[in-house]
């Protein structure tokens, strides 16, 4: 497949807000990336956004190379993070779309990251402690 040839931040995103979760199932710090892609979909409500997810991928890169690939999914706002193997594969995704089933997925470079904050993180909790007295 030709390379495709794109204006500079088309289909691109620039700080794009992860749950702490996501950084640690992906390895990734907070900043500068160039092997992630962000997976969405504008379907809502989807129960397994994860198997639609590595379904959307394996169409996109073929069964056996799934496992070079990690993925991250914040299921409370339908979307993937994938990590890809470097930075020519993230170039290869980015701008795709696939349909698996009746769910589209829509892929985009991400440049850079950043945490979401600590009260909008819904996999975030204060710890609670219960004291009992003697």
């Amino acid at each position: 497949m030709p390379p495709r040839k794109f204006q500079p931040n088309a289909f691109v995103r620039h700080d794009l807000p992860m749950t702490r979760d996501n950084f640690t199932y992906l390895g990734i710090e907070e900043g500068p990336q160039t092997h992630l892609i962000f997976a969405w979909s504008p379907s809502g409500d989807l129960r397994n956004f994860w198997a639609l997810s590595v379904r959307a991928l394996e169409r996109l890169v073929g069964p056996r190379n799934v496992q070079d690939y990690r993925l991250a999914v914040d299921q409370d706002r339908n979307f993937a993070f994938i990590l890809c193997p470097d930075h020519v594969d993230a170039e290869k995704l980015r701008a795709r779309y696939v349909t698996v089933g009746d769910t589209k997925f829509f892929f985009e470079l991400v440049k850079s990251v950043v945490k979401m904050p600590f009260y909008d993180d819904t996999n975030q909790h204060l710890r609670a402690c219960n004291w009992i007295g003697d």
